[in-house]
């Protein structure tokens, strides 16, 4: 696929070539979001592949100027020793070294692993679940998030991190109160995950949001106990951007990216690693806000997120990519992808919403791993 890389500008990507915004509730929007009428079939799933705390925290990994972009390092690596931040992007500093026996993310690790605990393991959690926002400082100004821990939290026992982004026009705590996506309905996820939902400044995503997800993620770290080869990251619509951005800078670090109605335009994307990541994506094929392919000739649409992370992976594309014509949603499982990668890509009947059953869809797809 070197002609689509060759087409994939590999700078900060701050396309704007169309409008692909939207709340984050189904079918709503406030950039011209169509309703979830058409989304007739929600029967099952047709699968054309075998799924083969106040204050601020700076990051173990260089999370360096205003709105700058992270450095490389302190992100480990899967034997669990940190490497030396290479430095920001933008103000020209350094990154401080990686810690030690953190574990990393999904890089080649095999399925069903031992968990790799952090350093907040085996002592009284600093973190408390919020019922509203909780602040922290990224890129010198206050953020808020909101963080639920397992109603049983054990200080000895690793638990996913699962960091849930909202669609345009959202915001953190709206997003805790609609059930992180489904996930709070899953008692195995509620038990097993610690869930994270930050807010967009003016409800929309941008650069200094990637250090954003990595202050927040080490600060949970630092506090409570995170199995650090086990952090995903989700979200709808603009949030599906996000999580798309973050899949492609963020992939020692992340184990697996779930874009449902992401598009690969109108994000700032940081200079993209081209590393595998395991990723799963939904689109309704009726959506004309974040549509399966916004023009072909230029690479834009979700087609084309299918297409990069499946030649990250190694994946054999298939060409063209199985999309819905009837019943109900159809996944796709690329072949061929390296061991720990997979790509999977669904379509369904509808518009710019969620897809039917997307809690108990993506939530398959996470544990596996």
């Amino acid at each position: 696929m070197t002609s689509f890389r060759s087409l994939v500008h590999l700078g900060a990507l701050a396309i704007a070539i169309g409008s692909c915004n939207a709340d984050n509730t189904a079918g709503g929007g406030s950039g011209g979001a169509t309703g979830t009428g058409g989304e007739t079939n929600t029967g099952g799933v047709t699968h054309t592949g075998g799924v083969t705390s106040t204050g601020g925290v700076a990051s173990t990994g260089g999370t360096v100027g205003s709105g700058g972009l992270s450095g490389t390092g302190g992100r480990s690596d899967a034997s669990g020793t940190g490497g030396a931040g290479s430095g920001g992007t933008n103000t020209g500093g350094t990154g401080t070294a990686g810690s030690t026996g953190s574990g990393g993310g999904g890089m080649g690790l095999p399925l069903k692993n031992a968990p790799i605990p952090s350093v907040g393991c085996g002592k009284p959690t600093t973190i408390t679940s919020s019922g509203g926002y909780k602040t922290i400082t990224s890129s010198g100004e206050p953020r808020q998030y909101v963080i639920t821990l397992p109603p049983n939290y054990d200080m000895n026992k690793p638990y996913r991190f699962i960091y849930t982004s909202h669609g345009q026009g959202g915001e953190g705590a709206k997003t805790m109160r609609e059930g992180f996506y489904g996930l709070v309905d899953i008692p195995d996820a509620v038990n097993s995950s610690i869930l994270v939902a930050a807010s967009g400044l003016g409800g929309i995503w941008q650069a200094k949001d990637v250090p954003l997800f990595d202050d927040i993620l080490e600060f949970v770290k630092q506090g409570a106990c995170v199995d650090t080869s086990r952090v995903f990251v989700l979200g709808f619509s603009f949030g599906g951007m996000y999580s798309y951005s973050l899949s492609m800078t963020r992939q020692k670090t992340i184990r697996a990216g779930i874009g449902m109605s992401p598009a690969n335009y109108n994000i700032t994307i940081p200079p993209k690693a081209h590393d595998p990541i395991a990723w799963m994506q939904s689109t309704g094929m009726s959506d004309h806000t974040c549509p399966w392919v916004a023009d072909e000739a230029k690479m834009t649409g979700s087609k084309f997120i299918a297409i990069e992370h499946g030649t990250d992976n190694g994946c054999t594309v298939p060409n063209p990519i199985p999309t819905w014509t009837s019943g109900g949603m159809l996944c796709n499982s690329f072949a061929g992808c390296k061991a720990g990668f997979p790509v999977k890509v669904c379509t369904f009947n509808g518009a710019h919403a969620k897809p039917p059953g997307s809690s108990a869809w993506f939530w398959e797809f996470i544990t596996q791993f």
